[in-house]
């Protein structure tokens, strides 16, 4: 859905709700123009903000493209889809890329505010990302892990045997970047000692980056 032009001067005074709606999956899903882009939020979380997504999109600016032969990206979790736009429309980046996303509402916001947009080919698959590793073949370059229950991941994807999965669909010299939220002290606890005793056995060249309200582990070290 295009922007008209009084909404965007609006929005950098007060947000716009554009849409409020629900699923089975995310009881309050309300589309906010704020600051000239949509915004996809939860009851406790944003899950989408075009290029203010700041948590990828400081991983993004900080990454040393150079380094990686980066041609085909599966993303989980799709909110509107700041992460294909961005790398689209800010980073200038041509990828392919392949969605997963179990909300069928989601994929319909995503579809109607924001990827009838992109040039780039993409595919979104409408099913669980459990499954979705667990079935596919493909081999990816790049793996950006965004799944949330409102403000938490869910525990079924911090096991060892997801990032097996996720290690397995990687390319060589392939990255994941897994994201996870850094409001409260306890979310900083929790992830640190995830990274310490999960994350790192799988990618022993591991990294953390420590945000103002997320944290990015990263499977590589030597990209930033």
């Amino acid at each position: 859905m295009k922007k008209k032009w009084w909404q965007i001067i609006l929005s950098y005074i007060t947000d716009i709700y554009i849409e409020r709606t629900g699923s089975d999956y995310n009881e309050n899903l309300d589309v906010i123009l704020k600051d000239g882009r949509y915004q996809l939020v939860a009851a406790n979380a944003v899950y989408s903000f075009e290029d203010k997504y700041h948590n990828f999109r400081t991983c993004f600016e900080r990454m040393n493209w150079s380094v990686m032969n980066v041609k085909k990206v599966l993303v989980l979790g799709l909110g509107l889809g700041s992460i294909p736009q961005m790398l689209e429309k800010k980073f200038h980046k041509k990828f392919e890329y392949h969605i997963v996303e179990i909300d069928e509402i989601i994929i319909g916001l995503a579809n109607e505010y924001i990827l009838y947009d992109l040039k780039s080919p993409l595919q979104i698959f409408h099913t669980d990302a459990l499954v979705y590793l667990q079935v596919c073949r493909e081999k990816y370059d790049l793996i950006l892990m965004d799944i949330f229950e409102d403000s938490k991941v869910p525990e079924s994807f911090e096991t060892e045997g997801v990032l097996s999965s996720m290690k397995r669909l990687l390319n060589d010299m392939g990255c994941i970047l897994f994201n996870r939220l850094n409001i409260t002290e306890k979310d900083l606890e929790d992830t640190k000692l995830y990274y310490e005793q999960v994350f790192k056995k799988q990618f022993d060249i591991a990294y953390l980056m420590e945000l103002p309200s997320n944290i990015m582990l990263c499977s590589r070290n030597d990209i930033f």
